[in-house]
């Protein structure tokens, strides 16, 4: 079984992006995050960001989403949410600092975990 985070990434002029990005890299994805936002509106960044990140292999039926992570790079906005599995809770605190990294970057983080 895999647990994946959606990702949602809207950036200026293209039409969203969805990908899956597996929990054991999510903590990664979240780390660079503030590059894609810096460099807004280049393909060639979220081109990068997907190749590294997403999920490439087959979805299988005991797959699970865990939480969403939703992106408007022009707005400079993003919302978290996601249910960290039972085996996972150490998560929290890594995630709600990186959260705050990018809040100080000037990017509107919003974050939901249970």
């Amino acid at each position: 079984m895999t647990e994946c985070l959606i990702f949602n990434i809207t950036l200026p002029g293209r039409h969203p992006s969805s990908i899956c990005v597996e929990l054991a890299k999510f903590m990664d994805s979240l780390s660079s995050l503030e590059s894609l936002f810096e460099i807004t509106g280049q393909e060639e960044s979220l081109m990068e960001f997907i190749e590294h990140f997403a999920r490439t292999d087959e979805v299988m039926p005991d797959d699970r989403t865990v939480g969403f992570v939703v992106i408007n790079a022009e707005k400079k906005k993003m919302a978290i949410s996601m249910s960290l599995p039972a085996d996972q809770k150490d998560l929290a605190n890594p995630i709600s600092q990186e959260a705050e990294k990018l809040r100080k970057s000037g990017i509107d983080v919003e974050l939901d975990l249970s």
